[in-house]
């Protein structure tokens, strides 16, 4: 029988422990890829690696109507705001796994300072308003509060102005309000985001085009006029589920 050499005993040796790490590795990213958790919604964060378990699935909540998460403000990893070091931002997203479908929010920001002596954080989500990497149908305790600034709206309805278009909370509808009247309108798309208050639109992270946070210049929310005329505008954000809307009358 003719001898193989080292080399190639070596290469036998070798070949089925790679192809065995090879196949355990891709085993190990398709659970995570394909989400191998039972059914739920689940947030997610640094806390756990972005990685949901059975400790982070949300609970649904009669009185909220909506899937309800109590996360420790202790577990977010703050970071200083891009928009300068007086701001931190933290992150987290909402996974939902049901059958055959999977939906990922994008990443929603946590305002540290605006939580104020908050020790927790209430995350709401309602998977089926959820949008597979939108914010929208997330929401949390963090944007119910005013302690440091409003919510604003600004557009090409007030120059872009953030101080003008403060808004007001409609407890009734739990939403915030701005309202704008006898606008005179064209037929045209009107370009508009959410704020906090700041003319220098910061922290940057907080800034929202209606589908995501952290939106840049020209990423920006937008409504249409079907005619010239004076119209009164309604702007609401429902802060627990992230929903822009405007409504508007023709007088």
């Amino acid at each position: 029988m003719k001898k193989l050499s080292k080399y190639k005993m070596l290469s036998l040796l070798i070949f089925p422990m790679v192809v065995l790490f090879i196949f355990g590795t891709v085993s190990s990213c398709m659970k995570i890829l394909n989400l191998q958790i039972p059914d739920g919604v689940y947030v997610v964060g640094e806390w756990n690696n972005w990685v949901p378990t059975e400790s982070d699935k949300m609970t649904i909540s009669t009185s909220e109507d909506a899937f309800v998460f109590e996360l420790p403000v202790a577990s977010i990893t703050f970071n200083p705001s891009r928009s300068g070091n007086e701001f931190s931002i933290g992150y987290y997203k909402v996974i939902y796994k049901q059958g055959g479908v999977t939906k990922v929010s994008s990443a929603i920001p946590v305002w540290k300072e605006n939580l104020g002596s908050d020790t927790k954080l209430t995350i709401y989500a309602t998977p089926t308003m959820m949008v597979n990497g939108l914010a929208i149908g997330i929401g949390d305790s963090e944007k119910l509060k005013t302690n440091i600034k409003s919510w604003s709206i600004g557009g090409e309805i007030n120059n872009w102005n953030l101080t003008q278009g403060v808004m007001t909370w409609d407890d009734t509808n739990k939403v915030f309000v701005y309202e704008v009247k006898n606008f005179a309108g064209q037929k045209k798309e009107y370009k508009y985001k959410l704020s906090r208050t700041d003319n220098e639109w910061k922290p940057w992270e907080m800034n929202y085009d209606g589908k995501k946070y952290d939106a840049g210049m020209g990423q920006d929310a937008s409504f249409s006029l079907p005619e010239d005329g004076t119209y009164d505008l309604k702007f609401t954000y429902n802060p627990k589920f992230s929903i822009l809307a405007v409504t508007y009358t023709k007088k």
